[in-house]
This record gives C-alpha cells, sequence and structure tokens, in this order.
C-alpha cells in the first residue's frame, strides 16, 4: 500500500509542475534601510492591463516572499506601516523572476495602515512545517494542548499526551529552548493559544537541535511584538461547560530598548466521563467487573510574563524576560463498579469517591545575548533557569457491599523539579551560500518526589512504608555539535554531528537503592535537496535520536483513585535509540501547495507497557525495554485557494510499524497499520463573517495487547471584525457533535477488557479581543488575494 501511495505522490507532483510551467513566479528578500529583514510586508501584483490587483502575499520573517501569478503583464507594489510605498514593473510575463534584495525607506510620518487578508494556516516547508495559530478559527479561547489537536498528523490522547506520526517520544520546546510550559500536558493547558505566534513541527531535526525525542521536535512560539511605539491587546472569553478567562498583552519599543508583558488568567470546570468492562480469567484468580468513572476538573490558572530586548547597537542585543504561572484545581472523580461473577451476574459494589485540590507553580527566567559580526557571523548565548512545583492532595472514601461502613483514606504527592542550561551557538558564513555551525550546551534537571499514603484504621491512620517514601532523580547532558551547509546553484547539502554525554542517577530513600548511567552517543544528521523551480524542491534526510525514560515511567509510585489497576514506573529503564530517514517533496503551485513525504523509522530498546496481575488483586501496568520497532509512513499536507474567500487544508499521515521482542520467555511479533487526518474549510466574506469547519480522524490501531478503535470529531468556528478592524468576535464549538471518544480494547488469554471514554465533552467559547495602536494585518505567509489595498476600508 505505501508503495502505491508513493507512486501517486510522485505522480501529482509532475502533474502540479507541469500546470504550473505557464505561470509567473516572483521572488525576493524586503529589507529596512539598515539592512534588517522586514516581516510581513504587502506584496501587491496589479494587472498594468486593468489596473487593479489580481493577487497578494507578505513576506515571511526572514523577509523574503514568492508570489505566484497567471501569465501575463503585471507590476508590484510593496506596503509597509511607516516605511515609502515601492512600485516594480515586471518585464517578463511567464517563467521566474528573482528581484533579489529590495530596500525600503522610512517616511517621516507614519499613517494608519489596514491589511485585511485570509492568512495561511500553514506554511510548508522541507525542514519544517509551520502552523499559523491565530488563522485557524478553532484555536478561539484553547489553549497550548487544544491547538497541538488541530494540527495534522500530531494526536493528542485523553490524558493530554502529545504524539507525532504515531509516536509519543517528541520534544516540545518553548521559543527554541526547554521550558515548564512543556514539562508535562496539565502545565501546556495552562498555555493559552491567545499568547501563541504558531507551531513548528520538525519531524527530523539536526545536529543543531537537541537529540532528546525520537519522533520529532514540535516548537511553541510565543508572541512578541516590536513594533515602534506603544501598542497591545486584551480579550475576554466565555463559555460552556463553565469557563471565563482572559488575556492582556502590552509591548513598548522606543529607540534601544522594547518592552513587553502578558498575563492571562483562566477558570474552566470539565466533566468527563468512561464505562469499563474487564474480565480476568487465569489459574489463580477469576474476577468480572463493569466501571462507571465521572470526574470534574476545575482549575483557576494564572500566567504573567515580562521581558525585554535591549539593541546595543546593531550588531549587540541583550534580552532578558521572567515568567510566573500558577494554577489551583480542585478535583472529583467517582469510581462504581458493578461486582459479577463469569457469567455476568451481579455479586456486589464498590463505590470509591476521590477529592483531590491540587496546585502548580512555576517560576522561569532567560537570559540571552546575541552579537553580529561584519562578515556576517553570529555568536548568541542563552542562560535559563526554571522551577516546577506540583502538590496533589487527595481524600479516598469507599463504600462496599462487601464489608460494613467506609474505608477512608489519603495521599499525598509533592514533585519539585529543578531546570538549569547553557547554551551557546556559533555561525560562520563561508563561500557564496554556505554557513558552519557549532554551539555547546548543558542542561541539569534535579526532580524530588515525595509520597505519602495513609489509611484510617479505628481512629489511627496506618502508613505502609511501601508507599511513603522519596525518589529523586537528577539528569545532567552535555553536548556538542559541528554543521556544515553549503548550496550550489539548485543543490543544498548540509551534514553535521552531534555528542551528548548523559550522567544520570536516580534513589529510592527507603531501599536506599541508587542507580547511576553513564553514556557517550553520537548523533549524526545529513540532509541534501534539489530545487527544481521556484515552485518544487526535492530533499533527502537522515537523523538519529534518543528518548530517555521520563520521570513518570521512571517512579516507582502510583496514584491510588482506581484500586483495580494502577501505572508503575521502572527505575531500570534504558533510553531507546532511533534512526530516522525520510524523503520529501515540496509542490507550489499558484493557488495551493503540497507537501509529501515518505518516511521510516528503526528504534531499539522500545519501551512496551505491560499489564500483569499482581499478587493483591490489581492489575499493574509497567514499562519495559523489550522490543524492537520499524515503522514506515507516507505524510501528505495540502493547500488550495481556488478564490480569495475559499481555502482547503487537509493531511493525512498513513503508518505502519512492526514491533517484535520477548516477554517472560514468550517471543511477540504485531503489526499495525493506521492513519490520521485533518481537514479544514475556512470562508471568508469580506465586512460580514469568517467560518471554519474541521473535522479530525485517527484510524483504529492495535496495541501491546488490544487494539484502539477510531477517534473522530468536528469543530466549528465563526469570527468577524467590529470598530474598523480594532476589534474582534469569535465563537468556537470543539467536538460539534460529542463524537470524541476513546475505545480501546485489551484481549489477552487471562484478560479481557472494553472501555468507553468521553475526556471532556463539547465546549462552546465565546471571545472578544480589542487591539490598540496595532496594525490591522494577518501576519504570515500567505495564499490569497488582497480585498482591497493598503488604505483600508
Amino acid at each position: 500500500m505505501l508503495i502505491r501511495l508513493v507512486i501517486s505522490l510522485v505522480l501529482i507532483s509532475c502533474s502540479f509542475s507541469l500546470f504550473a510551467q505557464s505561470e509567473l513566479s516572483i521572488s525576493g528578500t524586503i529589507v529596512d534601510s539598515e539592512k534588517q529583514p522586514l516581516s510581513y510586508v504587502a506584496i501587491q501584483g496589479y494587472s498594468a492591463s486593468e489596473d487593479k490587483i489580481v493577487k497578494g502575499d507578505f513576506s515571511d520573517e526572514e523577509g523574503k516572499f514568492n508570489l505566484v501569478l497567471p501569465s501575463g503583464e503585471f507590476y508590484l507594489v510593496l506596503k509597509y506601516a511607516g516605511l515609502t510605498n515601492d512600485t516594480i514593473l515586471l518585464h517578463q510575463q511567464s517563467g521566474e523572476i528573482k528581484l533579489g534584495t529590495i530596500t525600503m525607506q522610512t517616511i517621516a510620518e507614519l499613517e494608519s495602515v489596514e491589511i485585511i487578508g485570509q492568512k495561511a494556516a500553514m506554511e510548508y516547508h522541507l525542514d519544517k512545517r509551520v502552523f499559523n495559530v491565530g488563522s485557524d478559527l478553532n484555536n478561539q479561547g484553547s489553549n497550548a494542548v487544544d491547538v497541538l489537536e488541530n494540527i495534522p498528523s500530531i494526536t493528542v490522547d485523553a490524558e493530554g499526551n502529545v504524539s507525532l506520526r504515531g509516536n509519543s517520544n517528541v520534544r516540545i520546546l518553548i521559543d527554541g529552548k526547554m521550558s515548564g510550559f512543556a514539562s508535562s500536558a496539565d502545565a501546556l493547558k495552562q498555555l493559552q493559544a491567545a499568547n501563541i505566534e504558531k507551531i513548528e513541527v520538525i519531524t527530523n531535526a539536526s545536529s543543531r537541535y537537541d537529540a532528546q525525542g525520537e519522533g520529532g521536535i514540535i516548537n511553541i512560539v510565543l508572541k512578541k511584538n516590536q513594533t515602534k511605539g506603544l501598542n497591545g491587546s486584551a480579550s475576554i472569553r466565555g463559555g460552556y461547560f463553565p469557563e471565563i478567562g482572559g488575556d492582556f498583552r502590552i509591548n513598548y519599543r522606543r529607540d534601544k530598548l522594547n518592552v513587553f508583558a502578558t498575563y492571562s488568567i483562566n477558570k474552566n470546570s470539565i466533566p468527563g466521563y468512561s464505562e469499563t468492562y474487564q474480565r480476568l480469567n487465569n489459574a489463580d484468580t477469576a474476577f468480572v467487573y463493569r466501571q462507571h468513572y465521572e470526574h470534574r476538573r476545575r482549575k483557576l490558572s494564572n500566567h504573567g510574563s515580562l521581558g525585554l530586548d535591549y539593541y546595543i547597537n546593531e550588531k549587540n542585543t541583550l534580552s532578558t524576560s521572567f515568567t510566573v504561572r500558577s494554577g489551583l484545581g480542585n478535583n472529583s472523580y467517582d469510581r462504581y463498579y458493578e461486582n459479577m461473577d463469569l457469567n455476568d451476574n451481579l455479586t456486589g459494589y464498590n463505590d470509591r469517591f476521590e477529592g483531590q485540590a491540587e496546585l502548580e507553580d512555576l517560576l522561569e527566567t532567560n537570559l540571552s545575548y546575541t552579537k553580529k559580526f561584519n562578515n556576517k557571523a553570529e555568536w548568541s548565548t542563552d542562560l535559563k533557569w526554571f522551577r516546577d512545583q506540583d502538590i496533589e492532595r487527595s481524600d479516598y472514601s469507599e463504600n462496599s457491599s462487601a464489608f460494613q461502613g467506609e474505608r477512608i483514606e489519603h495521599s499525598q504527592v509533592t514533585m519539585l523539579e529543578n531546570n538549569f542550561l547553557a547554551q551557546s551557538d556559533f555561525i560562520l558564513p563561508f563561500l557564496q551560500e554556505g554557513k558552519f555551525e557549532t554551539g555547546v550546551r548543558m542542561q541539569i534537571r534535579d526532580m524530588e518526589n515525595n509520597f505519602r499514603f495513609g489509611e484510617l484504621t479505628g481512629n489511627n491512620w496506618n502508613y505502609p512504608p511501601l508507599y511513603n517514601d522519596r525518589y529523586s532523580y537528577n539528569e545532567r547532558v552535555y553536548a556538542a555539535y559541528a554543521m556544515a551547509s553549503n548550496t550550489w546553484k539548485k543543490f543544498s547539502v548540509q551534514a553535521g554531528l552531534r555528542a551528548e554525554y548523559s550522567d544520570i542517577s536516580t534513589r529510592q530513600v527507603s531501599t536506599n537503592n541508587s542507580i547511576d548511567k553513564n553514556y557517550l552517543d553520537l548523533f549524526p544528521s545529513a540532509a541534501v535537496s534539489f530545487k527544481h523551480s521556484e515552485r518544487q524542491t526535492f530533499q533527502l534526510s537522515y537523523s538519529r535520536r534518543i528518548s530517555r525514560p521520563g520521570q513518570w515511567d521512571l517512579m516507582p509510585y502510583t496514584k491510588f483513585g482506581d484500586n483495580r489497576e494502577r501505572r508503575v514506573g521502572n527505575a531500570y529503564l534504558n533510553p531507546e535509540y532511533t534512526n530516522s530517514l525520510e524523503a520529501g517533496i515540496l509542490q507550489n503551485w499558484g493557488s495551493g501547495s503540497i507537501l509529501g513525504s515518505v518516511y521510516y523509522r528503526n528504534t531499539t530498546n522500545k519501551i512496551e507497557r505491560i499489564s500483569s496481575l499482581g499478587d493483591d488483586g490489581i492489575i499493574y501496568i509497567t514499562p519495559l525495554n523489550i522490543a524492537l520497532k520499524d515503522a514506515y509512513g507516507v505524510e501528505l499536507n495540502f493547500t488550495y485557494t481556488p478564490a480569495n474567500w475559499f481555502r482547503l487544508n487537509s493531511g493525512f499521515n498513513f503508518y505502519e510499524e512492526i514491533i517484535s521482542g520477548n516477554f517472560n520467555a514468550t517471543d511477540f511479533r504485531r503489526k499495525n497499520f493506521t492513519w490520521t487526518n485533518r481537514t479544514s474549510i475556512n470562508l471568508s466574506f469580506p465586512k460580514l463573517f469568517k467560518s471554519q469547519l474541521a473535522f479530525n480522524y485517527t484510524a483504529p490501531s492495535v496495541r501491546p495487547q488490544g487494539k484502539m478503535l477510531a477517534i473522530y470529531h468536528f469543530d466549528l468556528g465563526f469570527s468577524r471584525d467590529l470598530l474598523n478592524g480594532k476589534a474582534t468576535i469569535g465563537l468556537n464549538i470543539r467536538d460539534l457533535f460529542n463524537t470524541r471518544r476513546w475505545r480501546m480494547i485489551t484481549d489477552t488469554p487471562e484478560l479481557y477488557s472494553e472501555s468507553n471514554t468521553l475526556w471532556r465533552p463539547r465546549t462552546i467559547t465565546l471571545v472578544f479581543t480589542y487591539r490598540f495602536n496595532q496594525q490591522r494585518r494577518e501576519s504570515g505567509k500567505a495564499d490569497f488575494n488582497l480585498l482591497d489595498e493598503c488604505g483600508g476600508e
């Protein structure tokens, strides 16, 4: 099947290439009078015969643009707030025109500028894909986890864990660096979409990136405005299930100083429920039960940040920022068990209730220095520290037909993490288009986990030593890399090598069990690309990566909400290693683009989670290094804009994995083929509203001891500009038909289980945003027609 998909991809690409030969492609780079790249410059293509706009675009963050027009006579008009408009005559009607570097000059007075357009939700590059958060209407009033759910090839499970192309070992960064906001699913949920500019997805990372995360890298880029003067925005939101919140962002730029600040507050209450049927029958134990589960998760969260950029001169820049985050949770979980015999006849019940209080807080600070040299070399150094603390207190009460009275228990877990990062990178240009990159990195990560569990016996509390303990995890990773790249006409080559030395130690206090691991690894990377034309590029890339076990994989403790099934860690886990090979085709044409990729991943020391019955009658789920995995896939990302009011985006990922290993002296082999799709349709009606309908689908997949059934849901969004573009009101409905359910089946000779979980039902959110002293534009590269000239309505 994969071979047929590859052949189809090549045929489609060739047909697009033939279709595009009759078009006119104009490219260039726009800079200001200080030779700094200008992003988001409006480029308008005018018909010379009719003197009207035919198509428009924006320059990207590096000032580059590529505008594709139908064949004919045209001229370009470049417009940017505070700079003189430039008109460029084109003396060619088809083919390619390379304008090189274009300099725009400053004007004395700034006039108000309004650009109204439909920004592309996705930008396709061979080394990464960029998703512009603001252009996706379903992101209104959402958090970072919701945003990631809206990206093709990314899936999020019921607990908020992120996977890319079916792989959960993904490295999530904030502004290209590790952050406390990316340390867990709960932390990501506290980062609001209003603070996110874009998401970068890197599926085969080069040696300049941290080698952690075999599945790839997801980089969340936060908003940071550097427009001169005072500007900002404020928004409020409310929704059902009960949610209320707001965001405020302000930025001030004058001369050498740029100061920015953000604040977000959010309060919500999220219900959910599940049904589980489980049957266990082996030589020692046999039982059947049906579980009815309900939860209500309530949280009040705050997030504030303050930072500044100081431009010492045109060659030296100093930046710093400070962030604080807090969250207060008040959650309840109710698990009702119907106990049955092997003929499914009811024999009794258990009702277990948990009330949980949760406290989260984060302190994070960053200091960066960048120096540019006359030969265009650049040196940057970053220092970052954050402290993340999470405290959970739970009270349990259980009633049962098997005993009289009420069973009372309580637990508390305290997790404290300290991270320090020091990184320095140097870029040196050579030849005409080549560059050499090198750098060093040090990360120090210390985690302390204190766990306490008690049972009330009569009037006295009993604390079993097994569940009252302390566990520490200390990680030191020292890295250095070197990488070179160059371009010869249509060919580009990049090759690099990264070395990482890992020093990891764990200790469980009660047993005085200390485990120390030290290892040195080399991570090569290489990429070759061929630019057949301005519209078509091919690339082949390779990388080696690592996935070190996380604290939840290693920590021996469990949570006690469910006393029938528990997840436990394994302190003896080793890291996984992955070799990844990928080939891609990027094809642009006048009204759209397609990015196709074929990839292969080989993983050793693969960690599988195995269910087994303990002596206490509880089913334990434990991670083990017992497998080898080969994964193959084809990914297609497609965008099509036939008219300025209509845009279609669709992304498919077809994925097959073969896992083989040995468990309890028994060899096993498992094949799993699955696929995912996200398709969105955007409609834009000038001076009325914009709308978006999105469909998400994950096909059934095979699991180590069973399978997961299909998951699908629809999202719907609307927005309308008000007050001459200074304000926007938006409506977002997630899971329109309440179909987003996780349905799993476990089937082994001893254990059979079925579960159906609705982690969060349909939500409706209304958002109002007001901007002050801001140019109304939809930043980012686009495929659309400008609805009017830059002078506004």
